[in-house]
């Protein structure tokens, strides 16, 4: 029984520790911690971005052909952070796991890195794969309306 009790509690403590983001809510909050216009990519990229990468989900995990990928920002666990479990450049200089918590202050730190390297945002599969197109500018709309 004592085990069961602590199952719940640990599932209660990851609970807590996760937000699934409105896009609405989302975008002010990008705004807020200055990724609109950095390196004059609009918002609305950024939300196609997460939507396609996380679905606005802070604790999104997901570990692909070999490679794990973390957090809203769908960060690669290669090149961007260190899991303790793969060789990693670790270019944010960040544990992994700090990607899964609803505090994405350390996230937007290192998605601006990502965006700021030789790649830009083409470094992430699902924005090359969904937001080249009018899909941000739909995002940004319907947040926007007058």
């Amino acid at each position: 029984m004592k085990a069961l009790n602590l199952a719940f509690l640990c599932l209660l403590i990851l609970a807590s520790e996760s937000k699934k983001y409105l896009k609405c809510e989302l975008q002010d909050e990008l705004i807020r911690r200055g990724l609109d216009g950095y390196h004059d990519i609009g918002v609305g990229h950024w939300l196609c971005l997460v939507l396609f990468a996380s679905q606005f989900d802070t604790q999104h995990y997901e570990y692909t052909d070999g490679h794990p990928y973390y957090g809203i920002f769908y960060l690669s666990g290669l090149l961007w952070c260190d899991n303790g479990k793969h060789p990693t450049k670790n270019l944010c200089s960040i544990d992994c796991e700090k990607f899964l918590d609803d505090n994405i202050a350390d996230d937007v730190e290192c998605a601006k890195k990502v965006s700021a390297s030789k790649n830009g945002m083409l470094a992430w599969k699902p924005f090359e794969e969904y937001c080249l197109h009018p899909m941000p500018s739909i995002l940004y709309w319907e947040c926007n309306k007058p």
